[in-house]
């Protein structure tokens, strides 16, 4: 006598298997499912089976309801429209879609049904394709977060997509051609003559993107640049663990734990970064400038421009709070116009803002002071504001003559409003144009 659930599952089996007979189609694959569960519930040696592929995928299920926890909570909280929070919500989704499909393919692997034959081929056919896609993707989401704008132009875009390209060919005609891997008709999978090709594409990307992390390392506090550079570390030593003990899931799994991380660093971005402005805050700037200083075995000169815009009092009074938001972001766009890749801007105050110029002596300082004033004059030409854009500035080189960031800020921020008080004295306005008299004196004063 059947005992339990055996006898239950049993009963329906056979019950659908009845009606099947009769009725085909979801029937039919319901009573598949229902048999297949049977069979390896009341057998010995496939309940061990069953036991062993659990061994196999277990990080790959905590890996998934982590991940899956992280996902449901960023999607609630993270602002969606900045476009550096809609790649990682990208990310983490293709991230958890290849962690579940992984394992979905580990547990209906080797199962002698002629019906899960077809679903496997899609099953690897995604799994082949999604993975390099992930690295891909992470490529343009290191890009965007140092220098915060999209990466290349559409030319090369378009070359850089290319190996993924490749990749979703051989693996959609894979399940014909074997070329990646191969389903048999016992429903065995084997890697194919061409398995390499998308676990190459996937290092080409990681290693890419880690390269640009460590190069611009200079650009990213130590807080940001170990979880970016692990980000891409953790997938790699998983993947090559996974490629030397055939059998272990580590690659993706490794990439969903650093991707919890990274929802973490994306979290303390909120308080790195002004919102309003995307630009760099007070507390992040100067802690960045003690690294930069005091870390640093051999610190290269900078320069700093203090910026503070005039009459921004005025255009709040007159056109309300929204107007002067617009104005604080048109500033920073007219500003990071003639910076450098290199180069950092943070918001110091309400409308005061702050640059830190790479290995920069004065008369760099003062070339990027004239290609600002061009770039202001420009917009205050073509803008339809009723207003116009206006600042004053300071500015100054750190080097080995200074004893402390504090003394060095305080006397560029005096010279900032030395030349404030000179432009509301002088007041020489051009028509479109930066209300300004630039005069450059010689190393440390601004008139």
């Amino acid at each position: 006598m059947k005992q339990g659930g055996s006898f239950f599952v049993e009963h329906h089996v056979d019950k659908i298997t009845r009606s099947g007979k009769e009725k085909k189609g979801t029937n039919a694959f319901l009573s598949n499912i229902m048999r297949y569960i049977y069979v390896k519930t009341t057998n010995a040696v496939d309940v061990r089976n069953f036991m062993n592929t659990f061994l196999r995928i277990d990080i790959n299920l905590i890996a998934v309801i982590l991940l899956g926890f992280v996902l449901w909570i960023a999607h609630k909280r993270l602002d969606k429209k900045d476009k550096l929070n809609q790649k990682f919500i990208w990310i983490a989704a293709l991230i958890l879609a290849e962690v579940t499909i992984e394992t979905v393919t580990c547990l209906i692997n080797q199962q002698p049904y002629p019906w899960l034959i077809g679903p496997a081929n899609l099953l690897h056919v995604v799994l082949f394709i999604v993975g390099p896609l992930i690295t891909y993707l992470w490529c343009y989401f290191i890009h965007y977060w140092v220098n915060q704008k999209e990466a290349y132009t559409p030319y090369r875009r378009l070359l850089f997509s290319l190996p993924l390209a490749a990749v979703v060919l051989v693996a959609m005609s894979s399940p014909v051609t074997g070329a990646i891997f191969s389903i048999s008709d016992m429903n065995v999978y084997q890697r194919g003559p061409l398995f390499g090709i998308q676990a190459m594409t996937a290092y080409f990307y990681l290693i890419l993107g880690s390269l640009y992390v460590v190069k611009h390392r200079k650009n990213l506090t130590q807080e940001v640049f170990w979880p970016l550079f692990m980000f891409g570390l953790l997938p790699m030593v998983g993947g090559l663990l996974q490629w030397r003990f055939y059998g272990i899931l580590l690659m993706w799994s490794s990439g969903a734990f650093a991707c919890v991380i990274l929802y973490v660093l994306i979290q303390d971005r909120m308080a790195q970064f002004d919102l309003l402005t995307d630009t760099w805050t007070k507390a992040t700037f100067e802690r960045y400038m003690h690294s930069r200083i005091y870390n640093e075995r051999n610190p290269v000169p900078f320069g700093i421009i203090f910026i503070d815009m005039d009459d921004f009092k005025e255009i709040n009074d007159r056109h309300g709070h929204l107007e002067g938001d617009c104005a604080l972001k048109s500033t920073v766009e007219q500003i990071k116009k003639v910076l450098r890749k290199a180069d950092i801007i943070g918001r110091f105050g309400g409308d005061e803002f702050i640059v830190l110029l790479e290995n920069a002596d004065h008369q760099a300082i003062r070339k990027v002071l004239e290609r600002m004033e061009a770039a202001f004059a420009e917009y205050n030409r073509t803008s339809e504001k009723p207003y116009q854009l206006k600042y004053s500035f300071g500015y100054e080189v750190f080097d080995e003559g200074w004893s402390s960031v504090g003394q060095f800020l305080n006397h560029v921020d005096s010279q900032m409003y030395i030349n404030k008080r000179s432009r509301k004295t002088e007041k020489m306005a051009r028509e479109g144009g930066q209300t300004a008299n630039f005069q450059f004196a010689e190393d440390n004063n601004i008139s």
